[in-house]
């Protein structure tokens, strides 16, 4: 009798790597100066966009915030999405479905996105409620700000196939 046995919990996929690094603080070491790198050059950018004033500035007093809240909003989509996984993988098993895939299928493909949106909905939120909220800016620039942040350093490395 033949089986055919999927060991699809023995994969990581890209989105967990962010849940594991305290598993595995080897991954740390890449992603936490990676993380820095894109969020410095994404708030630079959005300080030139906005034309502020001092940018030097306030480049200074945000960066390590923005940095910090970004790496933790990841964290929880990960952690979220990785626990969420271990439950749906029993589910979609029998339909050959696999999470970690992310182009493998539609339902891959979705819960995927939902990990990348989660993180940058809490992206925004963090730099809203904790980055400038105590900064003497206009409105409309701690928004821009915010959702620039969110919507350029959302992790899409968790489209990337497991390696």
């Amino acid at each position: 009798m033949k089986r055919d046995i999927k060991l699809y919990n023995l994969i990581f996929p890209m989105w967990s790597i962010y849940f594991f690094g305290l598993l595995f603080p080897v991954f740390l070491l890449i992603l936490l100066p990676a993380n820095f790198l894109v969020d410095s050059l994404v708030l630079l950018l959005l300080f030139q966009w906005l034309k502020m004033p001092e940018k030097k500035a306030w480049y200074q007093k945000t960066i390590l915030k923005t940095w910090g809240f970004g790496f933790l909003a990841d964290f929880l989509a990960s952690g979220i999405f990785w626990i969420l996984s271990e439950g749906l993988s029993a589910v979609f098993q029998d339909a050959d479905v696999n999470l970690y895939l992310p182009y493998s299928s539609i339902p891959s493909f979705l819960f995927t996105t939902a990990a990348v949106l989660l993180a940058g909905i809490f992206i925004y939120i963090f730099q809203r409620k904790f980055v400038w909220k105590k900064y003497a800016l206009e409105e409309g620039q701690k928004k821009k700000i915010a959702l620039g942040m969110a919507v350029l350093t959302a992790p899409y490395l968790m489209y990337l196939p497991p390696m």
